[in-house]
Protein backbone atom coordinates (compact mmCIF):
# COMPACT_ATOMS: atom_id res chain seq x y z
CA UNK A 1 0.00 0.00 0.00
CA UNK A 2 1.11 3.42 -1.20
CA UNK A 3 2.37 5.63 2.19
CA UNK A 4 0.03 8.25 1.36
CA UNK A 5 -2.53 5.41 1.87
CA UNK A 6 -1.42 4.38 5.21
CA UNK A 7 -1.50 7.86 6.66
CA UNK A 8 -5.28 8.30 5.26
CA UNK A 9 -6.23 5.08 7.22
CA UNK A 10 -4.68 6.71 10.16
CA UNK A 11 -6.09 9.58 10.43
CA UNK A 12 -9.88 7.66 9.30
CA UNK A 13 -9.57 5.68 11.88
CA UNK A 14 -8.43 8.36 14.43
CA UNK A 15 -11.39 10.46 13.06
CA UNK A 16 -14.45 7.37 12.78
CA UNK A 17 -13.72 6.29 16.23
CA UNK A 18 -13.71 9.87 17.73
CA UNK A 19 -10.00 10.62 18.29
CA UNK A 20 -9.99 13.59 16.92
CA UNK A 21 -12.79 15.63 17.61
CA UNK A 22 -14.51 17.42 14.85
CA UNK A 23 -13.01 20.78 14.93
CA UNK A 24 -9.49 19.57 15.36
CA UNK A 25 -6.54 21.06 13.28
CA UNK A 26 -4.53 18.30 11.73
CA UNK A 27 -0.82 19.05 11.76
CA UNK A 28 0.62 21.06 9.55
CA UNK A 29 1.91 19.41 6.12
CA UNK A 30 5.40 20.67 7.08
CA UNK A 31 5.12 19.00 10.59
CA UNK A 32 3.50 15.88 10.48
CA UNK A 33 6.15 15.44 7.09
CA UNK A 34 9.33 16.32 9.44
CA UNK A 35 7.65 13.94 12.49
CA UNK A 36 6.85 11.34 10.24
CA UNK A 37 10.16 10.72 7.98
CA UNK A 38 7.46 11.11 5.32
CA UNK A 39 7.88 13.53 2.43
CA UNK A 40 5.31 16.75 2.16
CA UNK A 41 3.82 15.22 -0.93
CA UNK A 42 2.98 12.24 0.90
CA UNK A 43 0.81 14.50 3.05
CA UNK A 44 -0.29 16.63 0.60
CA UNK A 45 -1.80 13.16 -0.94
CA UNK A 46 -3.18 12.07 2.49
CA UNK A 47 -4.77 15.15 3.40
CA UNK A 48 -6.40 15.53 0.14
CA UNK A 49 -8.36 12.32 -0.43
CA UNK A 50 -9.38 12.74 3.65
CA UNK A 51 -10.66 16.19 2.30
CA UNK A 52 -12.71 14.38 -0.92
CA UNK A 53 -14.42 11.82 1.42
CA UNK A 54 -15.49 14.46 3.43
CA UNK A 55 -12.93 13.89 6.59
CA UNK A 56 -11.62 16.95 7.03
CA UNK A 57 -12.09 20.45 5.60
CA UNK A 58 -9.42 22.92 4.19
CA UNK A 59 -9.55 26.43 5.42
CA UNK A 60 -7.30 28.54 3.37
CA UNK A 61 -4.31 29.94 5.35
CA UNK A 62 -5.14 27.79 8.39
CA UNK A 63 -4.91 24.38 7.39
CA UNK A 64 -7.07 21.08 7.33
CA UNK A 65 -9.81 20.84 10.27
CA UNK A 66 -12.11 17.49 11.12
CA UNK A 67 -15.37 17.93 9.57
CA UNK A 68 -18.32 17.43 11.65
CA UNK A 69 -20.55 16.14 8.28
CA UNK A 70 -19.31 12.38 8.53
CA UNK A 71 -19.46 12.44 12.35
CA UNK A 72 -22.87 13.28 12.71
CA UNK A 73 -23.47 10.36 10.30
CA UNK A 74 -21.53 7.90 10.78
CA UNK A 75 -22.29 4.39 13.00
CA UNK A 76 -21.43 5.55 16.19
CA UNK A 77 -24.15 4.68 18.68
CA UNK A 78 -24.63 3.50 22.51
CA UNK A 79 -27.03 1.46 23.79
CA UNK A 80 -29.65 2.44 26.08
CA UNK A 81 -31.63 0.64 29.51
CA UNK A 82 -33.97 -0.60 27.50
CA UNK A 83 -31.35 -2.61 24.92
CA UNK A 84 -31.99 -0.10 21.62
CA UNK A 85 -29.08 1.27 20.02
CA UNK A 86 -29.58 5.20 19.79
CA UNK A 87 -26.99 7.45 18.32
CA UNK A 88 -24.23 9.31 20.10
CA UNK A 89 -24.99 13.16 19.72
CA UNK A 90 -21.79 14.93 18.13
CA UNK A 91 -20.96 18.31 18.99
CA UNK A 92 -18.54 20.49 16.84
CA UNK A 93 -16.83 21.88 20.06
CA UNK A 94 -16.15 19.53 22.69
CA UNK A 95 -15.32 21.67 26.15
CA UNK A 96 -16.25 18.45 28.15
CA UNK A 97 -13.81 15.66 27.41
CA UNK A 98 -10.47 15.55 29.36
CA UNK A 99 -8.40 15.22 26.20
CA UNK A 100 -4.84 16.42 25.40
CA UNK A 101 -3.23 19.31 23.78
CA UNK A 102 -1.78 18.26 20.26
CA UNK A 103 0.77 20.76 20.08
CA UNK A 104 2.09 20.21 23.09
CA UNK A 105 3.49 16.53 22.80
CA UNK A 106 6.23 15.65 21.16
CA UNK A 107 5.34 12.47 19.42
CA UNK A 108 8.48 12.38 17.33
CA UNK A 109 9.64 12.24 20.80
CA UNK A 110 7.97 9.65 22.42
CA UNK A 111 8.09 7.35 19.27
CA UNK A 112 12.20 7.05 19.43
CA UNK A 113 11.42 6.11 23.26
CA UNK A 114 9.25 2.95 21.68
CA UNK A 115 11.39 2.35 19.27
CA UNK A 116 14.07 1.51 21.84
CA UNK A 117 12.16 -0.06 23.77
CA UNK A 118 11.10 -2.18 20.69
CA UNK A 119 14.96 -3.18 20.85
CA UNK A 120 15.24 -4.61 23.69
CA UNK A 121 14.11 -8.11 21.97
CA UNK A 122 15.24 -10.39 25.34
CA UNK A 123 13.02 -8.66 27.15
CA UNK A 124 9.80 -8.26 25.58
CA UNK A 125 9.87 -12.02 24.99
CA UNK A 126 8.13 -12.27 28.64
CA UNK A 127 5.22 -11.19 30.43
CA UNK A 128 6.85 -9.59 33.12
CA UNK A 129 6.11 -8.69 36.29
CA UNK A 130 1.73 -8.41 36.89
CA UNK A 131 2.95 -5.72 39.86
CA UNK A 132 4.45 -3.87 36.23
CA UNK A 133 7.82 -3.92 35.27
CA UNK A 134 10.10 -3.06 38.50
CA UNK A 135 12.11 -0.27 37.10
CA UNK A 136 9.22 1.97 36.14
CA UNK A 137 7.68 1.40 39.52
CA UNK A 138 11.16 2.55 40.67
CA UNK A 139 10.84 5.23 38.81
CA UNK A 140 7.33 6.28 39.43
CA UNK A 141 8.23 5.77 43.31
CA UNK A 142 11.29 8.78 43.28
CA UNK A 143 8.79 10.96 41.23
CA UNK A 144 5.68 10.96 43.45
CA UNK A 145 8.12 11.02 46.39
CA UNK A 146 9.43 14.21 44.78
CA UNK A 147 6.50 16.00 43.59
CA UNK A 148 3.76 14.67 45.84
CA UNK A 149 5.12 13.51 49.11
CA UNK A 150 3.97 10.14 48.55
CA UNK A 151 5.70 7.85 50.90
CA UNK A 152 6.50 4.35 48.99
CA UNK A 153 9.21 2.35 47.47
CA UNK A 154 8.64 0.04 43.94
CA UNK A 155 7.69 -2.81 46.23
CA UNK A 156 4.53 -1.00 47.24
CA UNK A 157 3.16 0.21 43.62
CA UNK A 158 0.80 -1.66 41.20
CA UNK A 159 0.80 -0.71 37.86
CA UNK A 160 -2.09 -1.44 35.18
CA UNK A 161 -3.93 0.15 32.46
CA UNK A 162 -6.20 2.28 33.67
CA UNK A 163 -7.98 3.20 36.61
CA UNK A 164 -11.03 0.96 36.78
CA UNK A 165 -8.35 -1.96 35.98
CA UNK A 166 -6.54 -0.73 39.58
CA UNK A 167 -10.00 -0.78 40.90
CA UNK A 168 -11.13 -4.20 39.56
CA UNK A 169 -7.90 -5.91 41.79
CA UNK A 170 -8.93 -3.30 44.76
CA UNK A 171 -12.20 -4.55 45.20
CA UNK A 172 -11.43 -8.54 44.94
CA UNK A 173 -8.31 -7.42 48.13
CA UNK A 174 -11.21 -5.73 49.58
CA UNK A 175 -13.88 -7.92 49.18
CA UNK A 176 -14.82 -7.73 53.11
CA UNK A 177 -15.43 -3.96 52.43
CA UNK A 178 -19.42 -3.45 51.56
CA UNK A 179 -19.74 0.56 51.46
CA UNK A 180 -17.91 3.05 49.81
CA UNK A 181 -18.09 6.82 50.16
CA UNK A 182 -17.68 8.90 47.15
CA UNK A 183 -16.86 12.67 48.32
CA UNK A 184 -16.80 15.53 45.91
CA UNK A 185 -17.20 15.27 42.31
CA UNK A 186 -18.85 11.58 41.19
CA UNK A 187 -16.48 9.13 39.04
CA UNK A 188 -18.88 6.94 36.98
CA UNK A 189 -16.48 4.92 35.69
CA UNK A 190 -15.60 4.45 38.99
CA UNK A 191 -19.04 3.56 41.03
CA UNK A 192 -19.29 1.57 38.23
CA UNK A 193 -16.73 -0.86 39.30
CA UNK A 194 -17.67 -1.14 43.27
CA UNK A 195 -21.67 -1.85 41.70
CA UNK A 196 -20.45 -4.66 39.75
CA UNK A 197 -18.48 -6.11 42.58
CA UNK A 198 -21.49 -5.72 44.86
CA UNK A 199 -20.39 -2.75 47.00
CA UNK A 200 -22.63 0.10 48.20
CA UNK A 201 -21.81 3.41 46.65
CA UNK A 202 -23.22 6.61 48.44
CA UNK A 203 -22.03 9.65 46.53
CA UNK A 204 -21.71 12.58 49.26
CA UNK A 205 -21.08 15.33 46.73
CA UNK A 206 -19.35 17.20 49.08
CA UNK A 207 -15.65 17.27 51.03
CA UNK A 208 -15.62 16.30 54.62
CA UNK A 209 -18.42 15.71 56.76
CA UNK A 210 -18.19 13.49 59.29
CA UNK A 211 -21.65 12.84 60.28
CA UNK A 212 -22.79 11.63 56.36
CA UNK A 213 -19.65 9.45 56.75
CA UNK A 214 -21.28 7.91 59.59
CA UNK A 215 -24.71 7.59 58.55
CA UNK A 216 -23.50 5.53 55.31
CA UNK A 217 -21.37 3.02 57.82
CA UNK A 218 -18.84 3.64 55.09
CA UNK A 219 -15.59 1.57 55.35
CA UNK A 220 -13.78 2.98 52.51
CA UNK A 221 -13.72 6.60 51.46
CA UNK A 222 -12.54 7.64 47.91
CA UNK A 223 -11.87 10.95 47.21
CA UNK A 224 -9.94 13.43 44.39
CA UNK A 225 -8.57 16.34 46.68
CA UNK A 226 -6.74 17.96 43.50
CA UNK A 227 -10.46 17.92 42.20
CA UNK A 228 -12.72 18.07 44.53
CA UNK A 229 -16.04 19.63 42.31
CA UNK A 230 -16.71 20.44 38.61
CA UNK A 231 -14.91 23.47 38.62
CA UNK A 232 -11.25 21.46 39.85
CA UNK A 233 -11.03 22.65 43.47
CA UNK A 234 -8.54 22.13 45.53
CA UNK A 235 -9.42 20.21 48.91
CA UNK A 236 -8.60 22.56 51.59
CA UNK A 237 -5.52 21.62 53.78
CA UNK A 238 -7.98 21.47 57.10
CA UNK A 239 -10.08 18.97 55.27
CA UNK A 240 -7.58 16.34 54.03
CA UNK A 241 -6.23 16.38 57.96
CA UNK A 242 -9.82 15.64 58.92
CA UNK A 243 -9.80 12.54 56.48
CA UNK A 244 -6.72 11.26 57.84
CA UNK A 245 -7.53 11.50 61.21
CA UNK A 246 -11.18 10.02 60.47
CA UNK A 247 -9.62 6.66 58.39
CA UNK A 248 -6.92 6.44 61.10
CA UNK A 249 -9.88 6.62 64.27
CA UNK A 250 -12.04 4.04 62.78
CA UNK A 251 -9.03 2.15 60.99
CA UNK A 252 -10.82 2.79 57.50
CA UNK A 253 -9.18 3.02 53.97
CA UNK A 254 -9.12 5.84 51.76
CA UNK A 255 -8.74 5.86 48.10
CA UNK A 256 -7.08 8.96 46.99
CA UNK A 257 -7.83 9.52 43.33
CA UNK A 258 -4.60 12.01 42.32
CA UNK A 259 -5.38 12.19 38.37
CA UNK A 260 -4.83 15.90 37.69
CA UNK A 261 -2.74 17.61 40.72
CA UNK A 262 -0.04 18.99 37.90
CA UNK A 263 -2.18 21.13 36.53
CA UNK A 264 -3.35 24.10 38.99
CA UNK A 265 -3.03 27.32 37.66
CA UNK A 266 -1.18 29.56 40.23
CA UNK A 267 -0.17 27.13 42.93
CA UNK A 268 2.18 24.55 43.63
CA UNK A 269 0.03 21.11 44.22
CA UNK A 270 -0.83 20.41 47.90
CA UNK A 271 0.65 17.55 49.55
CA UNK A 272 -1.47 14.20 48.79
CA UNK A 273 -3.34 12.68 51.44
CA UNK A 274 -1.25 9.63 51.19
CA UNK A 275 1.76 11.94 52.15
CA UNK A 276 -0.14 13.14 55.31
CA UNK A 277 -1.00 9.95 56.33
CA UNK A 278 2.87 8.61 56.24
CA UNK A 279 1.07 5.38 53.64
CA UNK A 280 -0.48 3.73 56.30
CA UNK A 281 -4.47 4.25 55.67
CA UNK A 282 -4.32 5.86 51.85
CA UNK A 283 -4.28 3.98 48.46
CA UNK A 284 -2.99 6.63 46.33
CA UNK A 285 -3.85 6.19 42.58
CA UNK A 286 -2.18 8.52 39.72
CA UNK A 287 -2.17 8.00 36.07
CA UNK A 288 0.22 8.89 32.89
CA UNK A 289 -3.33 9.30 30.51
CA UNK A 290 -3.73 12.91 31.30
CA UNK A 291 0.19 13.82 31.73
CA UNK A 292 1.30 12.33 28.32
CA UNK A 293 -1.87 11.37 26.26
CA UNK A 294 -4.97 9.49 26.75
CA UNK A 295 -4.46 6.52 24.20
CA UNK A 296 -1.18 5.67 26.63
CA UNK A 297 -3.07 3.62 29.25
CA UNK A 298 -0.62 3.40 32.05
CA UNK A 299 -1.97 3.97 35.75
CA UNK A 300 -1.17 2.66 39.24
CA UNK A 301 -1.47 2.56 42.38
CA UNK A 302 0.55 2.64 45.50
CA UNK A 303 -0.89 0.19 48.43
CA UNK A 304 -0.18 0.67 52.01
CA UNK A 305 1.77 -2.39 53.81
CA UNK A 306 -1.40 -4.53 54.95
CA UNK A 307 -3.19 -4.60 51.30
CA UNK A 308 0.53 -4.67 50.03
CA UNK A 309 1.19 -8.01 51.49
CA UNK A 310 -2.50 -9.68 50.51
CA UNK A 311 -2.02 -8.63 47.25
CA UNK A 312 1.75 -10.27 47.07
CA UNK A 313 -0.54 -13.23 48.18
CA UNK A 314 -2.32 -13.10 45.16
CA UNK A 315 0.04 -11.04 42.36
CA UNK A 316 0.79 -14.42 40.27
CA UNK A 317 -3.00 -14.89 39.68
CA UNK A 318 -3.20 -11.49 37.82
CA UNK A 319 -2.16 -10.67 34.19
CA UNK A 320 -0.18 -7.42 33.62
CA UNK A 321 -2.62 -5.36 31.26
CA UNK A 322 -0.48 -2.53 30.40
CA UNK A 323 1.46 -3.08 27.69
CA UNK A 324 4.90 -4.11 27.99
CA UNK A 325 7.05 -1.78 25.58
CA UNK A 326 5.19 1.42 26.79
CA UNK A 327 6.23 0.62 30.12
CA UNK A 328 9.87 0.53 29.19
CA UNK A 329 9.06 3.56 27.48
CA UNK A 330 7.72 5.52 30.40
CA UNK A 331 10.49 4.35 32.66
CA UNK A 332 13.26 5.69 30.44
CA UNK A 333 11.06 8.60 29.46
CA UNK A 334 10.49 9.51 33.26
CA UNK A 335 13.99 8.85 34.24
CA UNK A 336 15.47 11.44 31.39
CA UNK A 337 13.27 14.09 32.58
CA UNK A 338 11.07 14.43 30.07
CA UNK A 339 7.81 13.91 32.13
CA UNK A 340 8.38 17.24 34.36
CA UNK A 341 9.43 19.37 31.26
CA UNK A 342 6.28 18.31 29.78
CA UNK A 343 4.40 19.10 33.01
CA UNK A 344 5.48 22.39 32.64
CA UNK A 345 4.95 23.20 29.45
CA UNK A 346 1.48 21.44 29.81
CA UNK A 347 0.85 24.12 32.50
CA UNK A 348 1.70 26.90 30.47
CA UNK A 349 0.03 25.99 27.50
CA UNK A 350 -3.64 25.19 29.70
CA UNK A 351 -3.36 28.74 31.27
CA UNK A 352 -2.73 30.72 28.15
CA UNK A 353 -5.69 28.71 26.61
CA UNK A 354 -8.14 29.78 29.97
CA UNK A 355 -6.65 33.15 29.74
CA UNK A 356 -7.58 33.52 26.25
CA UNK A 357 -10.62 31.93 26.23
CA UNK A 358 -11.92 34.37 29.10
CA UNK A 359 -10.86 37.33 27.72
CA UNK A 360 -12.22 36.77 24.33
CA UNK A 361 -15.25 35.57 26.17
CA UNK A 362 -15.72 38.68 28.48
CA UNK A 363 -15.30 40.98 25.29
CA UNK A 364 -17.71 38.74 22.97
CA UNK A 365 -20.46 37.68 25.48
CA UNK A 366 -20.61 41.24 27.55
CA UNK A 367 -23.69 41.80 29.08
CA UNK A 368 -24.31 38.23 28.65
CA UNK A 369 -21.85 35.82 31.08
CA UNK A 370 -18.88 35.94 32.95
CA UNK A 371 -15.79 34.22 32.26
CA UNK A 372 -13.81 33.26 35.06
CA UNK A 373 -10.72 30.55 35.07
CA UNK A 374 -11.05 27.86 37.80
CA UNK A 375 -8.07 26.54 40.44
CA UNK A 376 -7.23 23.71 37.21
CA UNK A 377 -5.35 25.60 34.91
CA UNK A 378 -7.69 24.06 31.87
CA UNK A 379 -11.10 24.97 33.22
CA UNK A 380 -12.82 27.83 32.53
CA UNK A 381 -16.07 28.86 34.54
CA UNK A 382 -19.14 30.91 32.52
CA UNK A 383 -21.66 32.15 34.84
CA UNK A 384 -25.04 33.87 33.15
CA UNK A 385 -25.71 37.18 34.01
CA UNK A 386 -29.58 36.82 34.14
CA UNK A 387 -31.37 33.77 36.11
CA UNK A 388 -31.29 30.83 34.40
CA UNK A 389 -30.67 26.97 35.20
CA UNK A 390 -27.44 25.51 34.10
CA UNK A 391 -28.78 22.75 32.64
CA UNK A 392 -30.96 25.15 30.28
CA UNK A 393 -27.70 26.27 29.34
CA UNK A 394 -25.76 23.18 28.77
CA UNK A 395 -28.89 21.71 26.53
CA UNK A 396 -28.70 25.53 24.54
CA UNK A 397 -25.34 25.36 24.28
CA UNK A 398 -25.47 21.68 22.64
CA UNK A 399 -27.69 22.78 20.34
CA UNK A 400 -25.52 25.21 19.31
CA UNK A 401 -22.78 22.56 18.83
CA UNK A 402 -20.63 23.16 22.09
CA UNK A 403 -20.38 20.64 24.56
CA UNK A 404 -20.38 22.06 28.13
CA UNK A 405 -20.32 20.96 31.64
CA UNK A 406 -23.29 22.21 33.92
CA UNK A 407 -22.19 23.10 37.41
CA UNK A 408 -24.86 21.73 39.55
CA UNK A 409 -24.30 23.56 42.50
CA UNK A 410 -24.34 27.05 40.92
CA UNK A 411 -27.52 28.35 38.68
CA UNK A 412 -26.29 29.41 35.86
CA UNK A 413 -23.11 28.48 35.49
CA UNK A 414 -21.24 26.24 33.09
CA UNK A 415 -17.67 24.50 32.88
CA UNK A 416 -15.75 25.00 29.67
CA UNK A 417 -12.30 22.39 29.39
CA UNK A 418 -10.18 23.96 27.29
CA UNK A 419 -7.01 21.15 27.38
CA UNK A 420 -7.42 20.22 23.72
CA UNK A 421 -9.30 23.22 22.38
CA UNK A 422 -8.10 24.50 19.22
CA UNK A 423 -7.38 27.97 20.23
CA UNK A 424 -7.81 29.17 16.26
CA UNK A 425 -11.11 28.33 16.58
CA UNK A 426 -12.20 30.64 19.89
CA UNK A 427 -14.51 33.19 18.63
CA UNK A 428 -16.85 30.77 16.58
CA UNK A 429 -17.02 28.94 20.04
CA UNK A 430 -17.94 31.65 22.05
CA UNK A 431 -20.18 33.05 19.57
CA UNK A 432 -22.45 29.70 19.18
CA UNK A 433 -22.55 29.89 22.95
CA UNK A 434 -23.97 33.41 22.96
CA UNK A 435 -27.66 32.86 22.56
CA UNK A 436 -27.41 29.89 24.97
CA UNK A 437 -26.87 32.68 28.38
CA UNK A 438 -30.00 34.76 26.69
Amino acid sequence: MAKYLDLYEHYKNLILTGMLSPGTKLSSVRRSARELSLSRTTVENAYALLAAEGYVTAKPQSGYFVSDLLINNKSKSERSSDGVLKQKKSFLYDMVTASADRESFDFNLWRRYIKSALRQDSRLLSYGDSRGESDLRAAIAKYVNSQRGVVCTEENIVVSAGTQGLLSILCVLLKEEKNIAFLGLDFPKGRVVFEDYGKSVFNLQSGFEENRLDECKASVIYVSPSHIDSKGSVLPMSERTKIVEYARKGNLLVIEDDYDSEFRYASHPALSLQGLDGGKNVIYIGTFSRLLLPSIRISFMVLPKRLCELYNERANLYNQTASKAEQIALCQYITDGHLLSRIKRQRKIYAAKSELVCNRGNELLKGKALFTRCEAAYLVKASALTMKPSESIAEAAGKAGVKVRPIESEPGAVILSCAGFDTQNTDDMLLRLANAFE
